[in-house]
């Protein structure tokens, strides 16, 4: 998970004003409002605030800069894959998203996962699409957030990422459930500052299970852990081996966004 609290990133404008209002009114379902919201303030690029965006919320310079999706390695967490690197629009959005309550850009971040679903399981992108041959689920499950972090963001990013997610999987052929089986308590610290070994002593800590599902996996169903920004790999790694332990092993893990490896921004 990325802790950076520094708005945009780099000066450039996110649709703050217009996201924010869609969230506060229109963010369970569509209403009128909307598409009165949509007349008054027009929706615009996820990444950069200009408009009109393409088909997938992105204008065709930022969906250019978000292509991926590329295979993160870190030791440990098994097979891992993030939509793109974290820098340009997709960190702007990230943080207009998670720290500047632009809960309207779900959707736009969740279609940037649909390809990383794809790579990370078993048959590689031919795993999504009509010509997927195993008619089975795939399981979705949110990377934990701090209770205090969560209540301070309007509710967890990550669960709301997954249940964007879900559908376009399923639109895709592939069908998705959420499966939110995991949680930090109160013990949790403040990541920010932490190296890669305090992060997982403040995981091991903190990670628990957050009670059984109603209707566990099949055993041709994958599980997925799913996180924003994968930065030392200590939430993958510590999130693993509590799956595996309440009989839901994760196939792999997705992430928006990789920032294992400095990258300059364009």
């Amino acid at each position: 998970m990325d802790n950076s609290r520094s708005g945009a990133g780099d000066g450039r404008p996110v649709p703050v004003l217009r996201c924010t209002l869609r969230t506060m009114t229109t963010h369970r379902a569509p209403t009128p409002f909307a598409a009165l919201l949509d007349l008054l303030l027009p929706r615009t690029c996820g990444g950069c605030g200009a408009g009109p965006p393409g088909s997938g919320g992105w204008c065709p310079a930022c969906a250019d800069d978000t292509a991926g999706p590329i295979a993160v390695r870190v030791p440990g967490a098994g097979r891992v894959v993030a939509a793109a690197r974290y820098r340009g629009p997709l960190r702007r959005a990230v943080l207009a998203y998670k720290e500047r309550g632009c809960r309207d850009l779900a959707p736009e971040l969740a279609a940037l996962l649909v390809p990383a679903v794809a790579a990370v399981l078993p048959g590689g992108p031919g795993a999504v699409g009509p010509a997927r041959a195993d008619p089975g689920r795939v399981w979705l499950v949110p990377a934990p957030s701090r209770p205090s972090a969560a209540r301070a963001r309007g509710g967890d990013h990550v669960l709301r990422l997954c249940r964007a997610l879900a559908p376009r999987l399923t639109a895709a052929g592939l069908p998705a459930w959420v499966l939110p089986v995991l949680a930090l308590d109160r013990r949790a610290r403040d990541s920010v500052g932490l190296d890669a070994a305090a992060r997982a002593e403040n995981l091991a800590s903190a990670l628990r299970p957050a009670g059984g599902p109603r209707r566990g996996p099949g055993p041709d169903e994958p599980v997925l852990l799913v996180d924003d920004v994968v930065t030392t790999g200590a939430t993958l790694r510590a999130c693993h081996p509590v799956l595996a332990r309440i009989g839901v092993p994760a196939a792999g893990s997705v992430l928006l966004a990789d920032a294992t490896t400095p990258v300059r921004s364009r």
